[in-house]
């Protein structure tokens, strides 16, 4: 199973215009259905990440909105924000899978969320209002026993992107908190650099995984001779 991560440095069509989005939306109280977003009716993003300046004050925010419904959303977002001059950069992490079509009991692929009903939103803080009392927005995510909006650190979202956008090695979303362990760092390959903490050790195989507190964590196995200690420096 691999996971691809859908794009903001796309072009949307002129002709397209956040109307057109939300027209296919459905207000959060009439239910889901269970019908995956088509990608035909998504479109392209409009790159507004790359075509402003990043305000000094810019963070990664979590939008919870309806599940299968997380394309278009991020894309009437970015519509929205860029309309407005305001610097946006959705990421919605995807995964390929592969099934059986029951019509024609051939194998087929598609997308699904990687963590559904989660769009991360990188907006400055002033800005935030613009995402947060969006009517196709349930909430942001907060703390635990807490009304502030958790803002996700920086370092910790960029190793849990990393880790998810790999292209050789299988990745798992798991969704409860991981637990302590050792800290290590990949010394081969093409996520050399990257320091997660191990999950479980099992022979020559060690599962390793980072996380996104509150929201979720990812994993992986890797070979254990492609591993080394780590050890903070105070």
């Amino acid at each position: 199973m691999q996971t691809k991560i859908i794009k903001t440095d796309l072009y949307f069509s002129l002709k397209m215009n956040e109307n057109n989005i939300q027209d296919n939306i459905t207000n959060p109280s009439e239910g889901c259905g269970g019908e995956a977003v088509g990608v035909s009716s998504v479109g392209s993003f409009l790159g507004t990440a790359e075509d402003q300046e990043k305000p000094a004050d810019a963070g990664w925010f979590v939008a919870v909105v309806r599940c299968n419904c997380e394309r278009k959303i991020a894309a009437a977002m970015d519509i929205y924000c860029h309309s407005r001059n305001i610097w946006f950069e959705p990421w919605i992490p995807m995964q390929k899978i592969v099934c059986i079509d029951r019509r024609t009991g051939k194998r087929k692929s598609k997308e699904k969320t990687f963590i559904p009903t989660y769009i991360f939103c990188h907006i400055s803080k002033k800005q935030l209002n613009e995402i947060r009392f969006r009517s196709d927005v349930y909430k942001m995510l907060t703390m635990p026993g807490q009304r502030e909006i958790y803002q996700v650190p920086d370092a910790e979202l960029n190793n849990y992107r990393i880790l998810v956008e790999n292209p050789e090695i299988p990745v798992v979303a798991y969704t409860g908190p991981l637990k302590k362990g050792q800290k290590v760092r990949i010394t081969q390959g093409k996520l050399k650099g990257l320091e997660a903490y191990v999950q479980r050790l099992a022979g020559t195989k060690a599962l390793i995984g980072n996380e996104i507190r509150y929201v979720s964590g990812a994993t992986i196995e890797i070979n254990r001779a492609f591993l080394e200690l780590v050890t903070d420096e105070k």
